[in-house]
């Protein structure tokens, strides 16, 4: 099987190698890759979608759509950026319920270092705020959580000039987008020109205070040998109480469990072979009771885990991509499995062409959501609807450009 986990790039999504070296106008680009959804959230009967798309002359913009669930029609399609390449990779609802907050990059520049971006809007999309953060160094954030007190954590990397090192960034901002700190964790190579590389590419609060944190951690360069990790830090970003490791690969997505614990997905790497994997820890990071070892998930081709879910009968779902059961070259990747990690259903979708999925939920009338992007016929946002039943439901998936 390919090994993908080892050669592709840091970022959470491997297209975005072409996105983030910012070195590309669209002329230049794979026309495969225009635009794509990397992350959804259910807001009442309509649905919220985060990416990129791409501009004439430009590069990419971060984009922010909203859907109408049941018809799938787009409602609004708002653009934010720089004057070069920009991109979504997270979004949730603000704080008080009062619109959404996104994090991502955003570059200035052909050849610029891009720094993370965060953006905030009403709940029309109008925005409120954008600003960067992490001037004079390379950054991006891939997750952010809205904290108590109304204001946000962004995770992700930061890349200091002059330095190979990526180490793990962590911004704290205020319900207006003001720095209150920001702090980075990382290793140093036994060798002065040696490179560690470390992201986080999702965090959620702890209950009681502090944040847990996963991603991937102690790679050399392209991430090759890193470690997937779970973390806790203190609440000012000052301590790390603990961390936890559980094999070669990437940790994209957590979630705490209604029975008390912690859940991680991503893509776990075993020889030569790449899988999508799902464990669940205590709030210890120790392994709950029943779990040994990561699971994993795929077959003799190359699997990504990109997005995972608690589902709403205590069970668990996570979207990607797989090469091993394909209608084209890549296909998005959907699996259900029961509350121990069994897998209970499992399917691809997708044309003769790429189609991978990024963002996944179950909104509160219990059907799934995914979206990603579609290279089949097109370049296309991709959004599918799935009952509870696993069906795909009649006129779907929408494919939006």
């Amino acid at each position: 099987m390919k090994t993908r986990l080892i050669t592709s790039a840091i970022l959470l999504i491997p297209i975005f190698a072409v996105l983030t070296s910012c070195n590309n106008k669209i002329q230049d680009s794979t026309p495969q890759y225009l635009r794509g959804g990397n992350s959804i959230l259910s807001d009442g009967s309509d649905l919220v979608i985060a990416g990129y798309n791409s501009v004439k002359l430009k590069g990419y913009d971060a984009v922010l759509l909203k859907v109408n669930s049941s018809t799938g029609d787009t409602i609004w399609t708002k653009s934010f950026g720089a004057s070069y390449s920009d991109a979504f990779f997270n979004v949730q609802r603000s704080n008080k319920a009062e619109g959404y907050i996104a994090t991502g990059f955003s570059n200035n520049a052909n050849g610029g270092s891009p720094s993370m971006l965060i953006v905030k809007t009403d709940n029309n999309g109008k925005m409120l705020f954008s600003k960067t953060y992490g001037s004079g160094s390379y950054t991006e954030g891939f997750g952010i959580v809205p904290i108590a007190d109304s204001g946000y954590l962004a995770v992700g990397f930061i890349q200091k000039s002059g330095t190979t090192n990526r180490d793990i960034f962590l911004e704290r901002i205020d319900y207006y987008g003001t720095e209150i700190w920001a702090k980075s964790i990382g290793a140093q190579g036994i060798h002065t020109n040696d490179s560690v590389n470390e992201v986080a590419y999702a965090a959620i609060a702890a209950p009681d205070s502090g944040y847990f944190i996963t991603g991937a951690m102690k790679g050399v360069a392209n991430m090759q040998g890193s470690q997937i990790f779970l973390m806790k830090v203190s609440s000012d970003g000052d301590s790390v109480y603990w961390t936890k490791t559980f094999g070669t690969g990437f940790g994209y997505s957590l979630t705490l469990t209604k029975d008390g614990g912690i859940a991680v997905s991503g893509s776990i790497l075993k020889g030569t072979d790449q899988n999508v994997f799902l464990l669940k820890t205590d709030l210890a990071g120790n392994l709950f009771t029943g779990w040994t070892a990561p699971i994993q998930y795929g077959g003799t081709g190359f699997e990504y885990g990109a997005s995972m879910i608690e589902t709403s009968d205590g069970g668990y779902a996570i979207t990607g991509i797989t090469e091993s059961v394909t209608n084209g070259l890549q296909d998005i990747y959907f699996v259900r499995t029961n509350s121990m990690g069994a897998i209970t259903y499992e399917k691809n979708f997708g044309g003769a062409n790429n189609d991978q999925g990024y963002g996944l939920i179950q909104a509160s009338d219990n059907y799934f959501y995914i979206t990603g992007l579609s290279n089949s016929d097109g370049s296309y946002i991709y959004l599918n609807k799935l009952n509870a039943g696993n069906g795909q439901e009649t006129g779907w998936p929408k494919l939006i450009q």
